[in-house]
């Protein structure tokens, strides 16, 4: 295939599992996270199919920068994965500097790269947001994350309308409560922060988080093999039954 696929928050977690299985698939990665020395060793992993570039996503250069790594090429994938979830707290005790860091990583980043990216994308090519539950149910002590999340969602509403026309798929996708380095940090939290921590502790105590290379089966399969109508018409919830029996054969 030789196709190239972006990935953000490609350095752990989800990204860094979705990007082996794209490569696995065909696919050049262009893998983009914070962190050099994580995403060095997944490009020395695979070598020749793995191009880094370590990069704050939210920062107001990323979209130049970004651009410059892709050299005039035209990525077929762009998946938005990187986000954060802190600070967790009380929304009545919220600074404004720290929810301004999170938007610029959980929404501008994905508005404004994308916006970028679009005079260079290849034909028919795929734009997959990274969703949560969140963005669809409260959870107190989130409000950032809930919040930002709930925007990701009519970000990707509001692209997938505006480019219909030009044959720019654009797609979102839950994977769950994945067994990622966020979830740690979820567990981490105090209860004052988040009333709910105890609840996610026991997930992981009873082994039932989704693994990262399932939820990277689970996008691959979206990217790669759902067709139009399935990839954008609708958000699509790993934990869906019915739709498990069409991707977990990728």
């Amino acid at each position: 295939m030789n196709t190239l696929a972006i990935v953000t928050g490609a350095g752990s977690g989800i990204g860094a599992a979705l990007s082996e299985r794209l490569v696995q698939r065909g696919c050049t990665v262009l893998a983009i996270g914070r962190r050099a020395a994580p995403l060095q060793a997944l490009a020395e992993r695979h070598a020749g199919q793995v191009e880094t570039l370590a990069l704050d996503v939210g920062a107001a250069d990323a979209p130049a920068r970004l651009l410059a790594a892709l050299a005039g090429r035209a990525p077929a994938f762009v998946v938005h994965n990187a986000a954060v979830l802190g600070p967790a707290g009380p929304l009545a005790t919220l600074e404004r500097e720290a929810f301004r860091q999170h938007w610029e990583t959980n929404l501008l980043a994905p508005l404004f790269l994308t916006q970028a990216l679009l005079p260079v994308l290849a034909a028919g090519a795929r734009i997959l947001h990274v969703s949560s539950g969140a963005a669809h149910h409260a959870l107190s002590g989130w409000g950032p994350y809930c919040i930002s999340k709930s925007a990701l969602h009519m970000l990707y509403q509001c692209w997938r309308e505006e480019l219909r026309e030009r044959n720019i798929l654009v797609g979102s996708a839950r994977p769950g409560v994945v067994d990622t380095p966020m979830q740690a940090e979820i567990r981490a939290l105090d209860e004052t922060a988040f009333p709910d921590v105890d609840a996610f502790r026991k997930l992981k105590e009873n082994g039932q988080l989704t693994t990262p290379e399932t939820v990277a089966r689970f996008f691959a399969w979206l990217l790669l093999d759902a067709d139009a109508a399935q990839f954008r018409e609708h958000e699509n919830d790993i934990r869906d039954a019915e739709l498990a029996t069409r991707w977990q054969g990728g």
